[in-house]
């Protein structure tokens, strides 16, 4: 078991009080910080290490963390990462339905053949495409319009004939999906790729 224990703390930091979520890790080896874009602070701690080092860990690292957590707070958040664990075994299997439909479609259009399909919960990405075939698609495609849910799954699919992002490439997306730019565009300004 990965995780022995969680509970929030509180910590006063520059005259501000900071809640947080200290995690008590089996496995952790050394102290890890992260502030998620809802602007929550995480601490995971090997298991034998004191609270008193913690805090002192805090109080060194304090101006990257007010300033950190004060940039997410100021940013507007995209509400796809707000989503959690729970969202993604709640809505894996209704995910892969619908992109799993949609590759079948494309993949007749282009003729090109895939192995599996996966469905993850990524941070970072929308999709990938393997050497061997097999292709990942992030679950919060199910939260995007249809028409950026088809150019992720076209851009993936197109990577089974060139696994590169060459102008042969983009002449294969643009096949179906001719305004893949203005699409690409909106899915980068979320902060995740292909």
């Amino acid at each position: 078991m990965k995780i022995q224990s969680e509970i929030v703390k509180e910590i006063k930091l520059r005259n501000k009080i900071i809640n947080y979520t200290l995690k008590l890790s089996l496995r952790a080896k050394r102290l890890r910080l992260a502030v998620y874009p809802d602007g929550s602070l995480v601490v995971t701690k090997p298991r034998l290490l004191s609270i008193e080092i913690v805090e002192k860990f805090l109080h060194e690292k304090e101006n990257w963390l007010i300033s950190r957590i004060t940039s997410f707070k100021n940013t507007k958040i995209d509400p796809l990462n707000l989503l959690t664990r729970r969202d993604y075994l709640n809505n894996r299997e209704k995910a892969r339905e619908i992109i799993t439909a949609r590759a079948k479609f494309f993949s007749e259009i282009y003729n090109f053949k895939y192995k599996q399909i996966n469905i993850r919960d990524q941070k970072t990405r929308w999709g990938s495409c393997s050497r061997s075939g097999n292709l990942n698609f992030n679950f919060r495609l199910l939260y995007l319009s249809s028409e950026s849910r088809d150019y992720v799954v076209v851009h993936e699919l197109c990577h089974l004939k060139e696994f590169n992002h060459s102008r042969a490439f983009w002449g294969l997306v643009a096949r179906e999906v001719p305004n893949f730019r203005e699409l690409r565009a909106k899915l980068k300004k979320g902060g995740s790729e292909c």
